[in-house]
């Protein structure tokens, strides 16, 4: 059983590898969700051809290797083949060759299954099944956490470059190396005495075999499942789900997989006791029904309860966990069930025929949700062209807004397309995702072909460059390894033959191109300036004040060096005692360590006043928290007052998380116990800590603003290291206005401003300006509407499922594999 079930892990890996790894390695060409998935698909259509002829034949020879080890292993040798080769292909057009020699030797190894169910007794079948889960669940898991997120990283290993993306296919040619040896050397096929032997390869015989009364009526089973396809989700655009719609990265989306294989290793053991106990076609249907249910209930989850439409980590594993337990259960059901109605010698006819109506059934399913995908973003989606996005003076419903835009007369300017009313499109836009129908904020497109031709020649370009260097680097690498072993200078190292003036003269035409579409946007963002005039925002109003005033610091002796976890939690406990509490710093003192606790002065209070009030609230806080930093009765070692700055800034989101979707509510009333709390300004918390820095600001408090959507935050100054050289002055009104504040502590001012954006931002939370960005922007495609497409194909594979349950009631499907081994 071991030998029979172990190959079936290494090809889940390589499964692993050419489906996840090479859809990023066929992105790097193509970019739209129907080709995507037409060019994956199109192995499932070579599929139908060879695979159901390598098993038709493989129950109709023998040979002294057996009848299903010879294409076994001309298999694999062909699949190992195409994943040396893959890695290093530099076009599409020598990538697809790749893919389709793998693919091809791939349906060779058609005969896999019916060998396996040989091996296997129909009554282990549940077990071995199971046992087949558990090793492919390893496999999988193993890919996802510790290959996927390689695949952009680069090393060197003496003195050659080495690509994530080669490892990882490489990687798999070794796996199926070595197991196809296990193959060869440790399985033995027995000689069946087959009545079939020696029937010849005619279209009678084959479409005669395929169509035996006794298969036919078992397709509707394998129909059925290939149209459910719970076990792909959306097939490739699942990965761009993760990673292009929700912007979780490659490393994060396998260690997701990870986890949800890591409960798997100890849960597929428990369901394969469980399975083996039931009644299989009906548990088979109760699970199909129960896996259709709950992807509609994620799909309603994310579509209609998340307010943007992007779980969180959590939220991934626990729905997608519960689906995988069903997934895994509908599998240990189906395999040995599908073999119950089938008699050995028919096995590899069976697999022919499975194979031509389970890829008919998957080329339907998985090309139908791109098609849908595509067609779903060509009506609701934004069109690929220019976008700029704008702030409003005041928020806008989407009716009023794009009704707004299409009824105005649109100036023409130069290197602008004319503007269409059907071509225009505005939606509310925030950083974090949120979806609302009314905002002040909006992201306006004009869908372009002209720009969208552009974009794809020059994304064309850039993918010929990027392999072009890719070779210019490794022939360097290896002259100068040689220059290295002869005792010359490797830094003089120079390619043979260069290929250097072609990347440069890409590198040109690129350039040009990005101009070309940086004039059209620019062009756009004018037309849209001068349509809303007075609707936008005025530059300089997101700064809604600035005040200048001093913060008291005092230094505290602690008696060891603290962790900075630790240094946060007392700083938020201090902040929760006294409102004025700005930040708390560790510092090296002459005798050891110690904290910084700054506080910022209120207008007409004396500094004892404050220092008193900060005294007292160290105080409290060492006697009342468990393990407090600064113990109760401390002294301050000493004191200073230095300036601060305190903006109020205008922002597009809401800076504080007060939404909590109920699955993240148990997690964090789960976690409750062990200390960990939601705090919904953690976005703010984590800008203020992103702009402590010990040469210009090293105490930083960001917290929610006086007016909605908006943001406070207040540094203390460090002094100067020399005197700053006079500005040119104020360039604007955000400028004017903070030099008036500041006065002579302007350059620092507007350095933390700037700083500020880019903080803010990189917590999604953006800085209201009246143009936000402008440029090109590609179509936007929403994947999750491809569960549409899947809850469509999902219905009619059950429908068809339950049709069989009734002609097997009727008599007309029997079970003759399992008669056949009763009888032997």
């Amino acid at each position: 059983m071991i030998f029979a079930i172990l190959p079936w892990a290494s090809f889940t890996f390589n499964s692993a590898v050419v489906g996840t790894a090479f859809l990023f390695s066929l992105k790097k060409f193509i970019e739209n969700p129907a080709g995507l998935t037409f060019i994956m698909s199109i192995p499932g259509i070579l599929a139908m051809a060879v695979s159901p002829v390598a098993s038709f034949l493989s129950d109709r020879i023998w040979t002294r290797f057996g009848r299903r080890k010879p294409f076994i292993i001309v298999s694999w040798t062909g699949m190992l083949t195409a994943m040396i080769l893959m890695p290093l292909m530099p076009n599409f057009w020598l990538l697809l060759a790749a893919y389709i020699l793998y693919h091809f030797s791939s349906d060779l190894n058609s005969p896999m299954e019916p060998l396996k169910q040989e091996i296997i007794p129909p009554k282990d079948r549940v077990w071995a099944t199971g046992a087949m889960a558990w090793c492919s669940n390893l496999a999988t898991m193993t890919f996802y956490f510790v290959m996927l997120g390689r695949f952009d990283d680069v090393s060197y290993l003496a003195g050659l470059k080495l690509d994530g993306e080669w490892v990882i296919y490489w990687s798999a040619g070794l796996l199926l190396a070595l197991l196809l040896l296990l193959i060869i050397l440790g399985i033995k096929e027995t000689d069946p005495k087959s009545s079939l032997r020696g029937q010849k390869l005619t279209l009678r015989n084959f479409v005669g075999g395929l169509l035996d009364r006794e298969l036919w009526p078992v397709y509707l089973l394998v129909f059925g499942n290939a149209c459910l396809n719970f076990y792909a989700g959306l097939g490739a655009l699942s990965n761009l789900l993760y990673t292009d719609q929700w912007g979780y990265t490659k490393q994060e989306m396998g260690v997701n997989v990870a986890i949800g294989g890591i409960a798997n290793l100890f849960i597929i053991g428990l369901l394969t006791a469980f399975a083996s106990k039931l009644n299989r076609m009906k548990a088979y249907q109760t699970t199909l029904c129960l896996s259709l249910l709950g992807n509609v209930l994620y799909y309603c989850y994310v579509e209609f309860v998340l307010p943007d439409k992007r779980p969180t980590l959590f939220e991934i594993i626990v729905f997608g966990e519960t689906l995988s337990v069903l997934a895994i259960l509908t599998g240990l059901l189906y395999v040995p069930l599908v073999y119950d109605y089938v008699r050995r010698n028919r096995m590899g006819t069976y697999a022919a025929g499975a194979s031509i109506v389970g890829l008919a059934a998957r080329l339907i399913t998985l090309n139908g949700v791109g098609l849908f995908v595509t067609f779903y973003a060509s009506v609701f989606q934004p069109p690929a062209g220019e976008m700029t996005r704008v702030v409003l003076n005041n928020p806008a419903t989407k009716s009023e807004f794009v009704s707004f835009l299409q009824q105005a007369s649109w100036p023409v300017v130069d290197s602008a397309d004319p503007i269409s009313a059907s071509n225009l499109a505005a939606d509310v836009w925030q950083a974090n995702g949120m979806i609302a129908q009314t905002g002040r904020t909006w992201e306006i497109r004009h869908g372009s072909k002209a720009s969208e031709t552009l974009e794809k020649k020059k994304t064309s370009l850039e993918a010929e460059r990027s392999a072009l260097l890719s070779r210019e680097a490794m022939a360097r690498e290896m002259e100068a390894d040689r220059l290295r072993k002869q005792g010359q200078d490797p830094a003089a190292a120079q390619p043979r033959h260069s290929i250097q003036p072609r990347i440069e003269e890409l590198s040109r035409e690129i350039d040009t191109l990005d101009a070309t579409l940086e004039a059209r946007a620019e062009s756009f963002r004018k037309q849209v300036s001068t349509v809303l005039g007075g609707r936008l925002m005025t530059d300089g109003d997101q700064l809604l004040e600035a005040r200048m005033g001093q913060a008291l610091v005092a230094e505290y002796a602690i008696s060891s060096r603290p962790a900075s976890r630790a240094i946060e939690e007392e700083l938020d406990a201090l902040r929760r005692e006294n409102p004025a509490i700005i930040d708390m710093r560790p510092v090296k003192m002459a005798n050891g360590y110690g904290l910084a606790v700054s506080a910022l002065m209120p207008d007409g209070e004396s500094r004892a006043e404050v220092q008193q009030r900060l005294q007292t609230s160290v105080d409290r806080l060492g006697v009342t928290r468990k393990n407090s930093l600064i113990a109760a009765g401390s002294a301050p070692a000493s004191i200073r007052i230095q300036p601060a700055v305190t903006l109020d800034l205008q922002v597009v989101e809401d800076p504080v998380d007060t939404y909590v979707s109920p699955v993240s509510r148990i997690l964090h009333a789960m976690l409750a116990p062990f200390g960990h709390e939601l705090n919904p300004s953690r976005r703010l918390i984590a800008t203020g800590s992103s702009l402590r820095d010990p040469a210009q600001t090293n105490h930083v408090r960001a917290v929610p603003g006086p007016v909605e959507r908006s943001i406070s935050v207040t540094a203390v100054l460090e002094p100067r290291a020399s005197e700053a050289p006079p500005g040119a002055g104020p360039k604007n009104k955000l400028e004017e206005k903070l030099s008036r504040a500041a006065g002579d502590q302007s350059p620092e001012v507007l350095a933390l401003y700037d700083r500020i954006e880019k903080s803010a931002a990189a917590q999604r939370i953006t800085i209201a300006h009246p143009v936000l960005t402008s440029g090109y922007a590609r179509m936007r495609y929403d994947y999750m509407s491809g569960y549409l497409w899947m809850f469509l194909m999902g219905t009619i594979g059950i429908a068809l499922t339950l049709v069989f349950g009734r002609l097997e009631a009727l008599g007309v499907i029997r079970k003759r594999g399992v008669e056949e081994a009763l009888a032997s």
